[in-house]
């Protein structure tokens, strides 16, 4: 699944009780949002792929914690196990492919399978 600015998807993400220090949140179900990308990064530190995304509803677990017509920014562990594609935008060939090439040259830690860097590792 190739996630771009401009598509509007729709996930179900987990809820969990509020953290607090020294003690486990537990889970409490599972809330649906549904918005559109209105961009997208990477932190090169922790080789997470991050999503703003414009809210335009939330179901479900403590739905109302999600304003719609707001702006949340989701890592891509969250979004992509559970995540629909609604809408893509006009250009979204060309998106999937420049994001294609800027993998290509992001750090080696995500893609080493990829480029035989796991020598000597286990699968």
């Amino acid at each position: 699944m190739n996630l771009t600015v401009g598509c509007k998807v729709a996930w179900a993400e987990s809820v969990y009780t509020p953290y607090v220090e020294g003690e486990t949140s537990d889970f409490i179900g599972e809330r649906t949002i549904t918005g559109r990308i209105t961009a997208e990064g990477y932190a090169k530190k922790t080789n997470y792929h991050f999503f703003t995304i414009h809210v335009y509803r939330a179901e479900g677990v403590n739905a109302e914690e999600i304003e719609p017509n707001s702006k949340i920014i989701r890592r891509g562990i969250v979004l992509y196990p559970k995540c629909r594609i609604l809408a893509t935008p006009d250009n979204y060939e060309e998106l999937v492919k420049e994001k294609a090439e800027r993998k290509e040259n992001s750090s080696p830690v995500c893609y080493a399978h990829l480029k035989d860097f796991r020598e000597g590792f286990e699968e």
